[in-house]
């Protein structure tokens, strides 16, 4: 696949939106019309070659077009916004709203990635080997009702900041490490897999979907109800060993309960209350 390198070669101390280098709106273009294309430094408009040494080559399709950032890439805010084939890739950090409303194609980041990655995100697939912040495949702060992330995949290899998956309707959040408190709030469908801890009010307003926990979390929201014990649950094909706690919620959202929420029981034997809960015979009278 033909390669075009974008080497930022000094701090411009000032953000840089680069939504409109993406392989849709690049390809079969020449290596010195990329460079002439605008975008935005703070709150001035300057050509792509007057911040980075532009080299390599362009291909003709964008499925055909990988992108490389590198440098003060801890500056670029919107890489890959709406990219729908090809890929990105961004040799250190990012900023804010990396892979936003991405259709399809690959967004690989090496380092860290700021607020919001993912957010409203469709298609495709986004790997990042650094930890990310606040609201991963999220809808944006302040929307009601919230829409977040409705298909792709997103994988951390890192930690994850507060309220993943927040407003989420579909795909997948893989996080490696631990994530800080609220995933899943709000969500609707789609699956959120921690692999670490979880700092806490996991489902919160929760209507449907899975969250799996596969560390320790200290509590389960009282509006969760224990539904059942799994031995363990395949996720992105990949085995996820129990036994799990399964809850049901979250009801102060949606009496139908269609959430689930999954919490290792190994890891949490201050939850173990919940496993004699289902083993003990409730008569009710009708």
């Amino acid at each position: 696949m033909p390669i075009i390198n974008l080497n930022l070669v000094k701090d411009p101390m000032v953000p840089l939106e680069v939504e409109t280098i993406v392989p849709d709106k690049i390809a079969g273009l020449t290596l010195s019309e990329v460079a002439k294309i605008m975008v935005w430094a703070g709150n001035k408009q300057l050509k792509l070659s007057d911040l980075f040494q532009v080299e390599g080559e362009v291909g003709s399709k964008p499925e055909e077009v990988k992108i490389v950032f590198r440098g003060y890439t801890n500056r670029l805010r919107r890489v890959g916004e709406k990219m729908s084939s090809g890929e990105i890739e961004v040799l250190g950090d990012v900023g804010p709203y990396a892979g936003r409303k991405m259709k399809g194609g690959r967004l690989v980041i090496r380092g860290s990635a700021g607020p919001c990655l993912g957010a409203k995100m469709y298609d495709g697939v986004i790997e990042v080997f650094g930890s990310a912040e606040d609201r991963v495949g999220g809808s944006y702060r302040g929307e009601f009702p919230a829409k977040g992330m409705s298909g792709g995949t997103i994988i951390i290899h890192g930690n994850a900041g507060a309220e993943v998956g927040l407003g989420m309707r579909g795909g997948t959040i893989i996080v490696d490490g631990s994530c800080d408190i609220m995933p899943g709030l709000d969500m609707r469908g789609g699956t959120i897999l921690v692999k670490g801890d979880c700092a806490g009010k996991a489902g919160a307003r929760m209507t449907g979907g899975r969250i799996v926990v596969a560390g320790r979390i200290l509590t389960i929201l009282p509006s969760f109800y224990v539904d059942e014990i799994r031995p363990s649950i395949k996720i992105a094909g990949e085995k996820i060993e129990g036994p799990l706690l399964v809850f049901v919620g979250d009801v102060t959202a949606s009496e139908k309960c269609g959430g689930r929420l999954m919490v290792n029981l190994k890891n949490n034997p201050h939850l173990k209350k919940y496993e004699e809960l289902l083993a003990e015979k409730i008569e009710v009278e009708l």
